[in-house]
């Protein structure tokens, strides 16, 4: 049975056509607008949290030039350690340095022996102990001592002993010392697996 409102007061359409608005935009609501709602605001949250990492993006883009001359100044003053304190003997250049010392302080020399490394230890470097010995004048000595002291690697000078020679024309003494640098120990990876020991379990 159809329902007609022609026979009905007009108020009666009034307030039919109202609540069929309110329940079709409730059914808008409930089905649609609120689905729309929450894909919204979740889409604004992921906006917000873009936002923050393009912030600390260039943030962090702004302190690249100062991370890259941190890392150059670093590389630099790595450089300037290794010639104090070398991974590497170097018995060339060593050879070379102290042969040049004596030749400007017109020694002769007779002995420059190069002796193993020292047994490793818990400290980071190694002693490497080199015998000299030269003929020459006092004054000349002390100042080859200040030379090998100013040598771009680390250089001490021990062990001196000097003795008068018998025959005081160009050269007055006869000395032995040792020169001792460092070699630094370059750190190793701890071993994959230990080996078993007989008998193990």
């Amino acid at each position: 049975m159809a329902l007609t409102l022609d026979d009905k007061p007009w108020w009666v359409g009034l307030i039919v056509g109202i609540l069929l608005a309110i329940g079709m935009i409730y059914a808008v609501e409930s089905f649609l607008v609120k689905d729309i709602k929450q894909d919204i605001a979740k889409a604004d949250g992921q906006i917000v949290e873009l936002d923050r990492k393009i912030q600390q993006g260039r943030a962090a883009e702004q302190k690249l030039p100062q991370f890259r001359e941190e890392v150059k100044r670093l590389e630099l003053e790595l450089e300037k350690l290794r010639r104090i304190l070398p991974s590497t003997r170097n018995t060339e250049e060593i050879i070379k340095k102290i042969k040049s010392l004596v030749d400007q302080g017109e020694f002769t020399l007779h002995r420059l022996s190069f002796p193993p490394l020292g047994a490793p230890s818990s400290d980071p470097y190694v002693e490497w102990p080199i015998a000299v010995a030269v003929d020459g004048r006092y004054h000349d000595l002390a100042i080859l001592f200040n030379r090998l002291g100013n040598f771009s690697r680390i250089m001490n000078v021990e062990n001196i002993s000097i003795t008068a020679l018998g025959s005081q024309e160009t050269k007055t003494i006869s000395s032995q010392f040792t020169a001792k640098t460092f070699v630094y120990v370059e750190p190793k990876d701890a071993p994959a697996s230990t080996e078993a020991k007989p008998g193990g379990n």
